[in-house]
């Protein structure tokens, strides 16, 4: 059983205060049928999911979405038994709809480097230097973490003022977390990438739309890629 704190669970709480399940659940899943276009195979029956306005405009993407939002609604009315409040649900995707787990993952993690080292600490081992990270005060007001992702925000800006040559703008960047820093190039898309995404839309409000959701993320993707590149050599 997942053990919660009481401040764990009165963040929960007040968070899920504010979540509308008519609205922000077929949100939710439009995006998500946006940006992650593979996940439409799960929904053949929906009809037209073929562009933005196809999904914001679908009923059955609305009714889905609050439907989702409905089932963690109630687990997280009943935080300390989730798995057992969800059995049914488990069951049903994975025997009769065979719908991935990891799609539930990694669209539901939906910053800057501070809170890529609170949400992922292990990332921490990269930054063994920078002193201490040992809370999310101590993360916040450190300024070597807030130099360096600034530093990290530069090498973006770098890369979306050159979108045409990206891998050969971010090669010097990618020989030195390859050979010298030996850092996964996956942090980038799976962490920092997440991560920025939720800044984004904190920043942009309802200006950052599913598709310009999906071209930041195919923006990350195509960064990754050029960070990569002398990983594989």
């Amino acid at each position: 059983m997942v053990h919660w704190t009481a401040e764990e669970k009165a963040a929960i709480n007040a968070v899920w205060k504010k979540v509308d399940l008519e609205h922000d659940g077929g949100d939710a899943l439009g995006r998500l049928l946006l940006v992650y276009p593979w996940t439409q195979r799960y929904f053949s029956s929906f009809g037209s999911l073929s562009n933005a306005a196809a999904i914001a405009g679908n009923a059955k993407v609305q009714a889905h979405g609050k439907k989702v939002l409905g089932a963690l609604d109630n687990a997280a009315h009943h935080l300390d038994t989730v798995k057992a409040t969800l059995h049914d649900l488990s069951d049903i995707h994975a025997h009769r709809l065979h719908v991935d787990p990891e799609n539930f993952r990694q669209r539901f993690e939906a910053l800057e480097k501070g809170l890529l080292l609170l949400v992922y600490p292990w990332t921490q081992r990269y930054f063994s230097s920078f002193g201490n990270l040992s809370n999310a005060a101590a993360i916040a007001g450190n300024a070597k973490v807030q130099a360096h992702g600034k530093k990290v925000l530069g090498a973006l800006d770098n890369a979306a003022h050159h979108l045409d040559t990206v891998k050969a703008t971010l090669h010097d960047l990618s020989d030195s977390h390859a050979h010298r820093l030996h850092v996964d190039p996956e942090n980038f898309r799976q962490r920092f990438g997440e991560v920025f995404v939720i800044v984004l839309a904190g920043k942009l409000g309802s200006s950052f739309s599913p598709p310009v959701q999906a071209a930041v993320e195919k923006f990350f993707a195509v960064v990754v890629d050029g960070l990569s590149h002398e990983y594989h050599n």
